[in-house]
């Protein structure tokens, strides 16, 4: 879309006025003219190939300011949440976390969970992995897995599109 100014008219000698109830014929001056009383901008609909142009009388800053509304609106952002889980976890505990990464995942967001063992629960680090497969097979909301090898158990989880 573009707005027409009077040097683009010169080219065309009569448009197709749309809008409003509006759908008329009109030569290109007096659809500058109606515009201008009205004090809005001749807005291009169509491809200038088009005989005659379709054109629209309306404030196209304001349209432009929709359209970029429009387009953040459609924007997906995804954020990376992180819940941290410790190996002696209670059962209820265990529940409001999985309460959360439901909550995540809903919404769209990965979540990355991160289960530390301290001082001799190292020598287990079995729990760790254990306790990540519980939390995985918990989870109410569809989702991929990935569970990323290492000391610390670590998994990251994206909703199911």
């Amino acid at each position: 879309m573009k707005v027409l100014e009077r040097s683009d008219l010169r080219t065309m000698k009569e448009v197709r006025l749309v809008g409003e109830g509006r759908n008329d014929i009109v030569t290109a001056s007096e659809a500058l003219r109606i515009a201008e009383e009205e004090g809005l901008d001749l807005v291009l609909v169509s491809t200038p190939e088009v005989v005659p142009p379709v054109v629209r009388i309306e404030d196209f800053k304001k349209l432009q300011y929709e359209k970029k509304k429009k387009q953040k609106a459609n924007r997906q952002t995804s954020d990376l949440k992180e819940i941290q889980l410790k190996a002696n976890i209670s059962d209820h505990d265990l529940q409001t976390k999985v309460n959360n990464i439901d909550r995540f995942l809903e919404r769209g967001d990965k979540v990355k969970i991160v289960v530390r063992l301290k001082g001799r629960e190292r020598d287990n680090p079995q729990r760790a992995h254990d306790l990540i497969d519980k939390v995985i097979g918990t989870v109410t909301i569809a989702c991929k897995s990935n569970k990323i090898p290492g000391p610390i158990a670590t998994a990251i989880l994206e909703p199911a599109k």
